[in-house]
């Protein structure tokens, strides 16, 4: 063999091997570029999938914002409505002694009396009475153990007579008395000339009013002495 077949074969060699070598570098760098690519293209599909979902998040948030601040339109008209409502509560629908008077007028009304007697009648009231020198009379409250003398009282020459009935007082002991219980509620009579009767129950002291033949009679009913109740009328021309 010459010496120059030995220095081909050797250039053939390395020239092979700067060529394998080539390849190995090319097949790497083709399949990290491949790699690259394909990461690029996966990191850059999560992002516009981030930027969708954050995109969605914000619609959600401004339609929730959107409902709340109509929520709360809503709660404000509501509010404005209720104080309205109350207004008008408060200025239509009488309460204290407007509501008794209302209640007064109503009770008339279903009895039969005349709407524009009752009319000419509430207009003609005022402070200014025509009224006489109050009378004060006492009776016994009749009671379980008692219904005898001085069980009742009249006024104005027998034009209204006053009554009354309640439960007996107790000693300690539980035992029944023959004077009424003031502490109790007690039943009064009023009763005109004519036979027309009033009654009225509760706990002392009580009022009354009787009208008779173009007079009222207004009494005030309290406890006395022991089994007494104590009454004071007063007659005012009516109206």
């Amino acid at each position: 063999m010459s010496l120059y077949d030995s220095e081909r074969r050797y250039r053939r060699r390395m020239w092979g091997g700067v060529v394998r070598v080539v390849i190995y570098v090319g097949v790497v760098v083709a399949a990290a570029m491949t790699s690259y690519e394909f990461g690029a293209e996966d990191i850059e599909g999560q992002r516009r999938l981030h930027q969708e979902q954050l995109l969605e998040f914000e619609q959600a948030r401004s339609a929730s914002e959107q409902e709340a601040a109509d929520l709360r339109v809503e709660v404000e008209k509501a509010k404005l409505a209720v104080a309205e409502w109350e207004r008008r509560y408060d200025a239509d629908v009488p309460t204290g002694d407007r509501r008794k008077l209302l209640d007064i007028v109503n009770e008339r009304l279903d009895a039969g009396v005349d709407p524009q007697r009752l009319a000419f009648l509430i207009k003609s009231a005022e402070d200014k009475r025509d009224c006489e020198e109050i009378e004060t009379k006492r009776f016994l409250v009749r009671t379980p153990l008692y219904n005898g003398a001085n069980t009742s009282v009249t006024f104005a020459n027998d034009a209204v007579a006053v009554t009354g009935a309640g439960e007996s007082e107790t000693t300690d002991a539980g035992l029944p008395q023959a004077w009424f219980d003031p502490h109790k509620p007690v039943t009064l009579v009023f009763t005109r000339i004519d036979g027309q009767r009033i009654e009225v129950a509760g706990t002392l002291p009580l009022q009354q009013s009787v009208v008779h033949d173009g007079v009222e009679h207004h009494f005030l009913v309290k406890p006395g002495a022991r089994g007494f109740a104590q009454v004071a009328a007063e007659r005012c021309a009516y109206p």
